[in-house]
């Protein structure tokens, strides 16, 4: 993913407090997410539903999905009622949410972002994903909300549904 120098120091600050403290660089950037996000959440409530796009992590996808991929990531084959992917992109639509993507990989957010013009955007993923995605929205002023996935690891990942579906869902 594209790196703002913002983005360099903070990772790069991050590290050193980690260092110091004996924190994980892990802890410390959940931190940072959390103060991010709750920055961001009322101005992301009070953008409408159709002015939002939804980020989902490929890892999230059941292992054997059958999802084909495009330029735009993966496209959602609704083949699973249990997915995570196929509930959360299900909702998305059901509220009126611009799009969703389902995307290989955090490089993919500019051309994404360049496509939609989001007025703001919420992203699940692991710490460091999330973190840089969040500096790179507010780059361009998009609001941007980061949930993280509550198991990780690139493969066969996990997110808390009633957290990602209550943020989903909020307005003013």
């Amino acid at each position: 993913m594209y790196m703002t120098t913002s983005a360099v120091e903070i990772l790069a600050q991050i590290k050193r407090e980690a260092e110091e403290t004996g924190c994980s660089e892990k802890e410390l950037i959940r931190k940072h997410i959390q103060q991010r996000n709750s920055r961001n959440l009322s101005a992301f409530a009070a953008k409408p539903f159709s002015e939002r796009i939804l980020l989902l992590p490929q890892c999230l996808r059941n292992p054997d999905c059958p999802a084909p991929q495009n330029e735009e990531g993966y496209i959602c084959q609704q083949c699973s009622p249990d997915c995570q992917v196929n509930k959360l992109s299900q909702e998305a639509t059901r509220l009126g949410y611009k799009s969703s993507y389902i995307l290989p990989g955090g490089s993919m957010l500019k051309h994404i972002i360049a496509k939609t013009q989001p007025k703001a955007v919420i992203g699940i993923s692991c710490e460091e994903e999330a973190l840089l995605g969040i500096l790179l929205l507010e780059k361009y002023g998009i609001v941007a909300v980061g949930i993280l996935l509550t198991r990780d690891g690139c493969y066969n990942t996990t997110v808390n549904l009633e957290t990602v579906l209550s943020v989903l869902s909020l307005t003013q």
